[in-house]
């Protein structure tokens, strides 16, 4: 044991989608990630003698092993928000839409939202007949990227008001689309004490939803992902792989 064996670990985390044959798929980098952790746990259940008169700790049988996963992931990027919200990610496309009906019973300074978002080409109409085109000094963008938009004026137009716009393409994160995913996780890690590199493997990860996401904050914002690392039993059998994981340095 030497000072050089003292370690502040830092490195690249990838996420990989396991393969049914137990193989990682292409791996994905999360990018900057803070903070990794690997906690241990075992549930015990343990005996006391009864012969000495004090009770003492005579056996214990671990009943359980459990290798919980604690990631801090500071990208907010589609595909880490969908780990954390259990969603696969789907790009909608590029279009047009033509004459949506607004609310009925629309008043001069009220703000709707359109269907769609990242608007451009906004028109407007009337329901009399035939239409009436609406002068766009009776309307403003309130938010071109969240689709939303304000009414100075309604007066001398037939309600309910119909929308024409060019809207861009998203990508749509629904919430809870998907089972929870099953990861395979990689650490290319270095010690920053002494540049030794340091691999870990993890074969079975499934993280729990994001507990909490911060939508507005006055901080840089996180997502805290937790989970647990589940146990392989392809790989159980040979004992330098281990049934959960394994942590691999070049022998020096």
């Amino acid at each position: 044991m030497a000072a050089q064996d003292l370690f502040s670990f830092q490195g690249k985390v990838y996420l990989a989608q396991r393969r049914t044959n137990g193989k990682p798929g292409p791996l994905r980098w999360v990018g900057n990630a803070p903070q990794l952790q690997l906690a241990l746990e075992v549930q015990n259940s343990d005996k006391t003698e009864s012969f000495s008169g004090n009770r003492m700790l005579y056996g214990r049988l671990v009943q359980s092993k459990t290798a919980n996963v604690n990631l801090t992931l500071d990208e907010a990027t589609p595909e880490n928000l969908a780990e954390g919200l259990y969603s696969i990610p789907a790009t909608l496309p590029a279009g047009a839409i033509s004459n949506e009906l607004l609310p009925p019973g629309l008043k001069a300074n009220d703000v709707i939202a359109l269907d769609r978002g990242w608007i451009s080409e906004l028109s407007m109409t009337d329901s009399a007949t035939p239409p009436v085109t609406i002068p766009p000094a009776n309307w403003w963008t309130e938010s071109a990227s969240s689709g939303l938009i304000g009414l100075r004026k309604v007066d001398g137009h037939t309600q309910p008001f119909k929308a024409t716009y060019q809207h861009g393409e998203t990508v749509n994160i629904a919430l809870f689309n998907t089972p929870p995913p099953e990861r395979m996780l990689f650490l290319d890690g270095i010690n920053t004490v002494n540049g030794r590199r340091a691999k870990v493997t993890l074969y079975r990860v499934a993280f729990n939803p994001i507990e909490q996401l911060d939508l507005i904050s006055e901080e840089w914002g996180s997502l805290q992902l937790s989970g647990a690392a589940l146990f392989d039993e392809t790989r159980a059998l040979d004992p330098a792989l281990g049934g959960f994981g394994r942590i691999e340095m070049v022998k020096e």
